[in-house]
C-alpha cells in the first residue's frame, strides 16, 4: 500500500473514532454532538481542557479506554503524515540531484571531448609537420 493510501486509510479510521466517540459520549453523558465530539478531539490530541468531564461511571470507563485508543490514532496520524510528507520532499531532492548529476556527467563528457579532439588535431598536425 503506498504512503499516500496509508494517510488516506489513517484519517478515514481517525474520522471514524471520532464520530464514533462523539456518538457515544452523546449517548452515555447526554451532551450535544458538538460538545461530544469537542471532548473527544480534546482527549485525543491531548490537550484536555477540562471544561467537559464524563460524569456516569460507563463515561469515565469509555474514558479510560478511548483516550489511549484516541492517542494511539493521532499520534499514528500524524506519524503517517509525517512519513508521506518526508518521503515526497526527498522524492524531489533525489530527483533534482539526479537531474544535476546528469547535468555534470554531460559537462564533464562534453569537455573530454573537447579535449580528446584538441589532442587528435594537434597530434595530426605534428604528423603534416613531419
Amino acid at each position: 500500500m503506498s504512503i499516500h493510501k496509508n494517510v488516506v486509510v489513517a484519517v478515514f479510521l481517525f474520522s471514524v473514532l471520532l464520530v464514533g466517540g462523539a456518538y457515544i459520549y452523546h449517548i452515555i453523558e447526554g451532551w450535544k454532538y458538538l460538545d461530544s465530539l469537542y471532548f473527544v478531539v480534546m482527549t485525543a490530541t491531548t490537550v484536555g481542557y477540562g471544561d467537559f468531564v464524563p460524569k456516569t461511571d460507563a463515561g469515565k470507563i469509555f474514558t479510560m479506554f478511548f483516550s489511549f485508543l484516541g492517542v494511539v490514532f493521532a499520534f499514528y496520524l500524524i506519524s503517517i503524515s509525517g512519513r508521506a510528507l518526508f518521503a515526497e520532499h526527498l522524492g524531489k531532492k533525489v530527483s533534482e540531484i539526479k537531474r544535476d548529476v546528469r547535468e555534470d556527467v554531460k559537462e564533464d563528457v562534453e569537455r573530454d571531448v573537447k579535449r580528446d579532439v584538441r589532442r587528435e588535431v594537434v597530434k595530426s598536425e605534428k604528423k603534416k609537420k613531419r
